[in-house]
């Protein structure tokens, strides 16, 4: 029988017991990342300490402009990412309207014009919202 998704508790039992194997926090990590629980994935990952399903997961934060699933996959593997693979994020933040993200990763990248071109479009997007309201 497959093994389905913890309930919170067990989750919090699995994730952080002193005794949990690292193949069963893999285990899991891969069930997360199934069921697009991106977040989940990397924590157990994560703990696991598995670069091979952090790598996986950097490739859907970027796909996805996901700043804080990047950067946390940075902070599981002990790496700061190049200011390229920021822009590539904020880029792609930017494609897919997640304007907040756009900004952070670039200034992660410290790439002026994209801040710029970031904060440009949040502005704007908030003033229509606040016109509407």
């Amino acid at each position: 029988m497959a093994k389905r998704l913890p309930d919170p508790i067990k989750r919090r039992e699995i994730l952080y017991g002193k005794d949990t194997p690292p193949e069963v926090l893999v285990e899991y990590g891969h069930l997360y990342l199934e069921e697009g629980r991106w977040n989940d994935a990397v924590e157990f990952f994560g703990r696991a300490k598995y670069r091979e399903g952090l790598m996986q997961l950097k490739e859907i934060a970027l796909r996805e402009g996901d700043f804080f699933l990047l950067y946390q996959i940075g902070e599981f593997l002990g790496e700061e990412f190049p200011p390229e693979v920021w822009k590539e994020l904020g880029h792609r933040a930017m494609e897919v309207g997640k304007y907040h993200f756009a900004r952070k990763a670039f200034g992660q990248a410290a790439d002026a014009e994209g801040l710029r071109m970031a904060q440009e479009r949040i502005a704007e997007v908030e003033g229509r919202y606040e016109a509407k309201g």
